[in-house]
Formats: C-alpha cells, sequence, structure tokens
C-alpha cells in the first residue's frame, strides 16, 4: 500500500467531499484517495483536538505539522481564533488544505506549504499541534520533536497524540529530554494526547 505522505498522479475521479462533526463544528472537506484519513476524521485527531478544547488555552500563531487536509487547523480556528501555518510532505495534501481553509471560510487566518518536516519552516510558533506520521519511523519521529522545541516560542507549547502501542512511552520520555517537562494531558481508547512547554 502506499504510505499517504509520498506524493502520487491523481486522476479527477480520485477527489471527492465529505462532511463530518467535531466540537460541535460541521466541517466540510475536499480530499482523495491518498491522503490520510481520507473520507472521515480519525480517531487520533478527535482526542487531540477534544483534549485541547477541554484541558488547552490557544492563543497567536500556531503551527500544524502535517496538516494533510488541514482537519486540525481549520477546527482550532474555529474553535479559538488563532492562526496557523500548515505544512505537510504530500503536495496533494497542501493543494486540498489550500481548498479546504476556503471551503471552511477561514482562509485568512492560515498559510499553507509545502515541507519536509521542518525543512522550509522558518517562524517561531505559539504552539504546535500534530497527529504524527508514526509509519515514517522513530528517528524522523525524534527529529519532529526536536524541530518542534526549535520552533516554539518561550513558554510555547507543542501537543500532540499518539497510541500507547505505537510507543508512547519511549516518545514521551524524548520529549521530556529535549523540553524537561511531558505531560499526559488526556486519553481516550488508547490514544494519549501529550503536552510540552519549551
Amino acid at each position: 500500500m502506499q504510505h499517504y505522505f509520498i506524493d502520487k498522479q491523481h486522476k479527477e475521479s480520485d477527489f471527492f467531499e465529505f462532511c463530518d462533526e467535531v466540537l460541535g463544528l460541521n466541517l466540510c472537506f475536499r480530499s482523495c484517495d491518498s491522503i490520510f484519513s481520507k473520507n472521515k476524521i480519525d480517531d487520533g485527531t478527535r482526542a487531540l483536538l477534544s483534549a485541547i478544547d477541554k484541558k488547552c488555552q490557544l492563543s497567536g500563531v500556531g503551527l500544524d505539522m502535517g496538516c494533510g487536509l488541514g482537519v486540525i487547523a481549520i477546527t482550532l480556528i474555529k474553535k479559538f481564533g488563532v492562526n496557523f501555518d500548515m505544512v505537510d510532505i504530500n503536495k496533494t495534501a497542501v493543494s486540498l488544505s489550500k481548498e479546504n481553509l476556503i471551503k471552511n471560510n477561514v482562509q485568512k487566518n492560515a498559510n499553507v506549504f509545502y515541507s519536509n518536516g521542518f525543512e522550509n519552516v522558518t517562524n517561531q510558533y505559539d504552539f504546535i499541534v500534530t497527529n504524527p506520521p508514526i509509519k515514517t519511523g522513530k528517528k524522523l519521529l525524534f527529529d519532529l520533536m526536536q524541530g518542534a522545541y526549535n520552533h516554539l516560542n518561550q513558554n510555547g507549547q507543542l501537543i500532540l497524540v499518539i497510541r500507547k502501542d505505537h510507543g508512547m512511552e519511549s516518545l514521551k520520555k524524548h520529549i521530556n529530554s529535549i523540553f524537561n517537562n511531558c505531560e499526559i494531558i488526556d486519553r481516550n481508547k488508547g490514544y494519549y494526547i501529550l503536552k510540552a512547554i519549551k
């Protein structure tokens, strides 16, 4: 199976639209067959957004690392009135996120661009939110945590979701080694929401 972080050529029939509800918001997305969680909001992202809604205060400018269709940024823009940079290694995802910002009427609040990890990221952020790409392997995942630290403002927050059986304990330990703090702020159906503050 071709992974969702690998670009492929698409024909028009590969694209479709779906609507879903999260945090009391009805959102609609243009999608296609090679994007992660292509026809619904996945459980990990739901758990992440629910935890942020209940346990976190967001303000300023954030980064959605691995934005996919734009679900995380679009939801948090609508909930908190924040602004986002959104990046993805999949160029189709970048294109779809741009369309979905317009579709959900929040295009003025976000900037979307291609980046392999933090390669093209130059700004500093008040928070970074991610449902990270576990299938890319532990080294890349750990590199993303260091990149997040480097691109956060002082007192900036890193918030992410990971399943316990996908290496939550080792990732939490690694984040703690960088930030000197990392807490589990919520857990839901095997998903753990981690937060660290710079």
